[in-house]
């Protein structure tokens, strides 16, 4: 019996960049401070977006009108069964803005606390609004809906992700 390969996109390196690339384009547009990706954000930030079902969840603790879910977001096997350790694993996100740095697609900066800051630059800004495919068109709607939590604390976010999982 032959065993079906399965590909699991969020594994492709260039998917996983361009994915990256947008979340810093479009998260970045809606903060007045420059600079509030922290690796470990940027890892809660995707974890989020890729679980659009926990984000219904921050933003009800918001008072936040809800994001419309796919049947997909609402009923796959990932989306019932997250996996946790991709919140606290940054090997994959450190390869990516490695990739991003590389490309000249990013800029690091350092806080006044000494944390090290991702910031999307022009090239980048360009490069992401070339990603038109009908998946970065839903991510683009999933991540303007993340725009109220960006002010709250990473804590706060990790103690509802947690009572989610």
């Amino acid at each position: 019996m032959k065993k079906i390969p399965i590909y699991i996109p969020d594994h492709e390196v260039n998917f996983g960049v361009g994915k990256l690339l947008f979340l810093l384009l479009i998260l970045s547009k809606s903060t007045k401070k420059e600079g509030i990706f922290t690796l470990d954000r940027i890892a809660q930030f995707e974890f989020i977006s890729k679980h659009p079902i926990l984000l219904n969840r921050l933003l009800d603790n918001k008072d936040k009108n809800f994001l419309t879910l796919t049947n997909a977001e609402k009923y796959s096997i990932e989306a019932i069964f997250p996996n946790r350790g991709q919140l606290f694993d940054f090997t994959r996100i450190k390869l990516l803005l490695n990739i991003l740095l590389s490309f000249g697609f990013i800029d690091i900066k350092t806080s006044e606390d000494f944390q090290i800051l991702y910031i999307i630059n022009e090239d980048g800004k360009n490069m992401a609004d070339k990603l038109e495919t009908a998946y970065f068109q839903r991510l683009e709607k999933v991540l303007i809906q993340m725009k109220p939590i960006l002010n709250m604390s990473h804590s706060k976010i990790n103690s509802i992700i947690q009572n989610y999982l």
